[in-house]
């Protein structure tokens, strides 16, 4: 088969073809009939009801139910010392509180930044009490 993009024909490569198989499914589009194209290394999942809505049938499948295997742990990324790893535990929830809590102020401070461009007092002044309530300084 030749092909041609933007004037340059050239040949299909054949390595990349996947072998596929044509499902039962399918219709008409624009006067051209079609079906649905599966992977033929891929299983069709067996049907288990066949019903009916306003008149169509449809088909439900299986749901296939994957076993989750869990990780196998090394000795070494076991915690050795509660006291050290609770430690570890509450030096990160100090880090991520203190980022959120620099987040939140950078916010507020773009907010009030552009209040005071547009020359909305009503709003500016409501950004000052919320800062003032979260003590945080401006």
């Amino acid at each position: 088969m030749k092909l041609s993009y933007r004037g340059v024909s050239y040949e299909p490569s054949t390595a990349s073809m996947l072998e596929v198989t044509e499902g039962e499914m399918g219709g008409t589009y624009r006067g051209q009939n079609w079906r649905l194209h599966y992977l033929r290394h891929i299983p069709e999942p067996a049907p288990v009801h066949d019903l009916k809505w306003r008149g169509v049938g449809y088909r439900t499948v299986q749901p296939q139910v994957a076993t989750p295997t869990p990780a196998p742990q090394s000795l070494s990324t076991l915690p050795v010392n509660s006291s050290s790893s609770r430690q570890q535990r509450q030096k990160i929830l100090n880090q991520v509180t203190d980022r959120h809590l620099r987040n939140i102020q950078r916010t507020l401070e773009h907010r009030l930044e552009v209040a005071k461009a547009k020359g909305d007092e009503k709003l500016v002044r409501i950004l000052e009490q919320e800062s003032q309530q979260m003590a945080l300084p401006l």
